[in-house]
C-alpha cells in the first residue's frame, strides 16, 4: 500500500473518532432582508395586536416604516449587529430588540420606557405577510359609517365616543372620535360579523375586537399588557360629542394665564416677555408621548409658518413622562428634531409627578393631552379646546381647521 493511502485512512480514522467531517463549514449569521413585514405583539391573554412594517435597507442604511391605514411612520433609528436588530421609534420613547432568526422572522420585544424600563411586549415578525389580521378574509356584513359609542359603559370611568368607519370589503379603516381626542389611525378587518382593528404609533399598541349584529357593535379594546375595557355603541348618524370648546375654563378669581418655564436651552421664558408684546398666542399643553400631540403639533407647524409673519406666536408647554429633568430635555429635544418644529417648547412638568393643574392653577381643570389656548394681544383668552381630532377622524378633523383657521385669523385682525 502506498504512504499516501495510509496518510489518508489514519487521518479519516482519526476525524472518526473527534467526530469530525473532513470539511467544517462555519454557521452563516442571518441577515435582515427587505421587504413587507407582518408583526404580532402579544397583549393580554393570548390575544394577538398585528400591525404591518415595510423593511428598507440602502446602503449602510435601515429604514422600518410603521403603517396603519394611510399613514406611514419611518425610522431610520436603526442598528444592526450581527444577528441582532435594535430599532427606535422615530419620535417616541420606546424601540424594539429584536433577534433574526432567519430571512423570514424577526422576534424579540417592544420596550415602552414612558411605562417603565421593563415594560415590554413580545413580539414576532414575519416577512412576506401583507394582510392585517387574516389571509384571504371575507365577509358579507356591512359596517355603517357611524356609530354612537360608550367605552366601559355602566363603569365609573365610563365615557362616551363616536365610531367612524370606512369599508371596503372586508378591509376597514376609521377611528373612535372621544370628547378628549381621537384613536389615530385605526385599520383592520371584518371577517364573518367580528371586527377587528387594531394600531402601532411608536407610543401606544391599540386592539378593538368587536361583534358586529345589524346595527350594534359590542367588544373589547386592548391597550398594551396593561389594560382593557368593553365597548359597545349603535349605529346613529346623528350622534354627537360635548362641545370641546367648553370643556375647560378659567376659574373665578382669574382674569388671564401667565406662565415660567425653561424651553430646551434651559433659557426661562415668561409670557410677559418683550417676545409676546402685541402678539397672538396659541398655547398648547402637550407631552412628547402623546401622538395626538404630535398631530396637533404638525397641523400648528403649518399655522405658524402661514401666520407668524403676521403676528402669530406657538408656545408648547409640555407635561413630560420621564424619570428625570434631563431625559424629558432629551425627549422634547428630539421631537422638535424629529418634526421640525420651529416654534417655542417649554418643559412645564418634568415627570409624571408633575401634574398639569398645579403648574397651571388658573383652569378648572386639564382634561385632555393636548388642549389648545388662544389669547388675543392683550393676553386675553379667546379660546379653551379640549382635545384634537386628527386627520385619521376626516371631516371632524377638517371642520376643527377651518374653525381653528377663522379663530386665528380673527384675532390677527382685531
Amino acid at each position: 500500500m502506498k504512504i499516501n493511502n495510509i496518510n489518508a485512512i489514519v487521518v479519516g480514522i482519526l476525524l472518526l473518532i473527534v467526530g469530525c467531517s473532513p470539511t467544517v463549514q462555519e454557521e452563516k449569521t442571518p441577515e435582515l432582508i427587505s421587504g413587507e413585514w407582518r408583526a404580532e405583539m402579544e397583549l393580554k391573554d393570548g390575544i394577538f395586536m398585528p400591525f404591518n412594517v415595510s423593511i428598507e435597507k440602502t446602503n449602510q442604511e435601515v429604514t422600518f416604516s410603521f403603517k396603519n391605514g394611510e399613514e406611514i411612520l419611518p425610522t431610520s433609528d436603526v442598528v444592526v449587529n450581527g444577528d441582532s436588530v435594535f430599532v427606535k421609534t422615530a419620535i417616541f420613547d420606546s424601540e424594539f430588540k429584536l433577534k433574526i432568526e432567519n430571512d423570514s422572522t424577526l422576534s424579540g420585544l417592544w420596550f415602552n420606557y414612558y411605562k417603565s424600563e421593563d415594560y415590554a411586549i413580545s413580539v414576532v415578525f414575519r416577512r412576506g405577510e401583507t394582510f392585517r389580521f387574516k389571509k384571504d378574509a371575507t365577509t358579507s356584513a356591512r359596517l355603517d359609517k357611524k356609530y354612537e359609542v360608550v367605552f366601559s359603559p355602566g363603569l365609573k370611568d365610563e365615557y362616551k365616543a363616536i365610531g367612524l368607519f370606512t369599508q371596503n370589503g372586508p378591509e376597514i379603516t376609521g377611528s373612535f372620535a372621544t370628547e378628549t381626542g381621537d384613536y389615530r389611525y385605526l385599520e383592520g378587518q371584518l371577517i364573518d360579523q367580528t371586527l377587528y382593528l387594531s394600531t402601532f404609533d411608536g407610543s401606544h399598541a391599540f386592539l378593538f375586537i368587536a361583534e358586529i349584529d345589524d346595527s350594534i357593535i359590542d367588544g373589547t379594546f386592548y391597550s398594551g399588557t396593561h389594560f382593557k375595557e368593553p365597548f359597545s355603541g349603535k349605529v346613529n348618524e346623528s350622534a354627537t360629542l360635548k362641545d370641546p370648546d367648553s370643556l375647560t375654563f378659567l376659574k373665578d378669581g382669574y382674569t388671564k394665564i401667565n406662565f415660567e418655564f425653561e424651553n430646551i436651552k434651559g433659557d426661562t421664558v415668561r409670557l410677559t416677555d418683550a417676545v409676546f408684546d402685541n402678539k397672538v398666542v396659541l398655547l398648547q399643553i402637550m407631552g412628547s408621548w402623546c401622538p395626538n400631540c404630535m398631530d396637533e403639533s404638525v397641523y400648528f407647524k403649518q399655522l405658524y409658518e402661514r401666520y407668524n409673519a403676521e403676528g402669530l406666536e406657538v408656545v408648547s408647554l409640555a407635561f413630560e413622562r420621564a424619570k428625570t429633568k434631563e431625559k424629558s430635555m432629551e425627549n422634547l429635544r428630539r421631537m422638535q428634531e424629529k418634526l421640525q418644529l420651529p416654534y417655542t417648547i417649554l418643559l412645564a412638568g418634568e415627570t409624571r409627578e408633575d401634574k398639569a393643574p398645579e403648574k397651571l392653577p388658573m383652569f378648572n381643570h386639564i382634561m385632555s393631552y393636548p388642549t389648545s389656548i388662544i389669547i388675543d394681544k392683550n393676553g386675553n383668552i379667546l379660546s379653551i379646546h379640549t382635545g384634537f381630532y386628527g386627520p385619521s377622524t376626516g371631516s371632524y378633523f377638517d371642520r376643527y381647521v377651518e374653525k381653528m383657521n377663522q379663530k386665528i385669523k380673527a384675532a390677527l385682525n382685531n
